[in-house]
């Protein structure tokens, strides 16, 4: 019985240095596999932006194909200068006094806002290389003590 729980100690040694061990390597490529992730959102958000604005170039193109009395209305103020008699031009001093037609056709943008997870104890620990250097050699240590041979009893 005494030989199995000292096998069975030495296992469990032998795992708990090498799931330290495996760790050290996991934790920081979760930390770039995070950023990664980021960037992925970034890039599909920007794709969406890039979308709408497409979109809508599409649907002035088509209602430049068949205009209505509004887009012949947006046009006119836009490229012409030319304001309905109903309506006053509004021009602030030191601002450039025509409207731009592109104004009107981007779509309205909301920046894109992060979502960052906190780090873990465990991830700012193994962020630092003293410490990291140190619970690596435990690790180890603790995985030739575990690989070693039993001592015979006398």
């Amino acid at each position: 019985m005494d030989h199995l729980v000292g096998e069975t100690g030495r296992w469990m040694i032998f795992s708990a240095g090498l799931v330290i061990v495996v760790a050290a390597f996991l934790l920081p490529m979760q930390e770039d596999l995070r950023l990664t992730r980021l960037e992925r959102d970034r890039t599909l958000y920007m794709e969406q932006v890039e979308n709408q604005r497409i979109e809508r170039y599409r649907e002035f193109l088509n209602q430049l194909a068949n205009p209505d009395e509004q887009t012949i209305e947006l046009l006119a103020m836009t490229q012409l200068g030319l304001i309905p008699a109903d309506r006053a031009a509004i021009v602030m001093p030191g601002q450039r006094d025509d409207t731009l037609l592109l104004d009107a056709i981007e779509p309205r943008v909301e920046p894109f806002e992060t979502q960052v997870r906190p780090q873990t104890r465990l991830e700012r620990l193994f962020s630092n290389k003293d410490a990291k250097l140190w619970i690596v050699g435990a690790g180890l240590l603790a995985v030739l003590y575990g690989l070693m041979p039993a001592t015979k009893p006398s």
